[in-house]
């Protein structure tokens, strides 16, 4: 379907959480970089790219789609009427796509990517999908099977796609989305961060921990969630943080969950971390996730049981007082776009 054109035309779904969304816009960014693009970004109603999309690309084209992920367990009798939409939706993604007309399909996840990527393989365009987390999503396995190529983050999560797909994966590591910049910040700083959607029990433990560390100065992202008490006065409290990456350049050590995006990012710009796995995650993936910290010599994982304000309290003096090596790796972006211009530079026989 691609020809030798001044513009790149892409389809992307994946979104709903900031680990889906964010991995997408550093590989359409690096793409920009190279080649003018244009962008049709399928988003779901109400989700975190339909809000950020139009502040940080508003050149995007975007269609949302109103859809609900499936409930579990499965057979719940909602299922239906959701099932019924996905099909609805299906009907008018594939028209979508097929008005935009795309060069190739590329999805990171959550439940808008599978009617995509479905309707981009009706459509006989090339589908790519990327996986963050060491254990793969339901969807981006059965994406997997007619993806053209398949990105994982981690070594770890190469056992858990089917054996026929082995040959199509490429361990790249997770898409970091940064731009440039720093956060001019006091030291010792450590941020405190669950994820997009914050964390009650990281808050409720930072109020306690700073009460303990007057002298250590702290930054709580509460992701909207209340607060249970007043914070002392060396917690700066956020709801939101968009521009994470001047404070992973910036802060002296992360108190974290362990979403796949928050790894790759501690990773990627060498942040020391204590990893606090959220226990309700699918297949227990966090805690795989949070292993991998450790195995990258950052720092540790706490699991929530094990927790005591007087032991955090001494993880964080021991961490703070080894200091950090302010260093960033190369972004997997771009070994990803490497691949995909290298798939259509063989079509066009370059």
């Amino acid at each position: 379907m691609y020809n030798d054109k001044n513009i790149l035309k892409i389809a992307v779904a994946g979104g709903v959480t900031g680990g889906h969304l964010y991995p997408n816009l550093a590989v359409l960014e690096e793409f920009q970089k190279r080649k003018k693009i244009e962008v049709l970004y399928f988003c779901v109603e109400g989700k975190i790219e339909e809000r950020l999309l139009p502040k940080v690309h508003p050149e995007f084209k975007r269609y949302t789609v109103s859809v609900k992920g499936l409930r579990r367990p499965i057979f719940h009798p909602e299922n239906i009427l959701r099932f019924l939409k996905l099909i609805n939706n299906s009907k008018s993604i594939k028209k979508e796509l097929e008005k935009f007309a795309p060069d190739f399909v590329y999805v990171s996840g959550g439940y808008v990517s599978y009617p995509v990527a479905v309707a981009g393989k009706k459509l006989g365009i090339p589908v790519y999908v990327q996986e963050q987390n060491t254990i793969p999503g339901k969807a981006n396995i059965a994406i997997s099977k007619f993806a053209k190529k398949v990105f994982v983050s981690f070594e770890e999560s190469l056992s858990r796609f089917p054996v026929e797909v082995k040959e199509k994966i490429r361990i790249v590591g997770n898409p970091i989305w940064a731009k440039d910049g720093r956060e001019d910040l006091p030291h010792p700083t450590v941020i405190v961060i669950g994820g997009s959607g914050g964390s009650e029990f990281l808050n409720k433990i930072t109020l306690e921990v700073a009460r303990l560390l007057p002298n250590v100065n702290f930054i709580l992202s509460t992701g909207g969630k209340n607060l249970e008490g007043e914070p002392t006065n060396n917690v700066k409290v956020v709801n939101y943080i968009e521009n994470m990456y001047a404070y992973w350049r910036s802060v002296d050590l992360a108190i974290t969950r362990a979403g796949a995006t928050t790894i790759s990012e501690l990773i990627h710009f060498n942040v020391p971390a204590i990893v606090i796995p959220w226990e309700g995650a699918t297949e227990s993936h966090q805690v795989v996730n949070a292993k991998i910290v450790e195995k990258h010599g950052l720092g540790i994982m706490m699991r929530e049981e094990e927790y005591e304000p007087k032991k955090l309290v001494e993880i964080i003096n021991a961490m703070l007082s080894k200091g950090r090596k302010f260093e960033e790796r190369e972004n997997p972006a771009k070994r990803i776009v490497d691949e995909i211009r290298k798939d259509f530079d063989i079509i066009n026989g370059k």
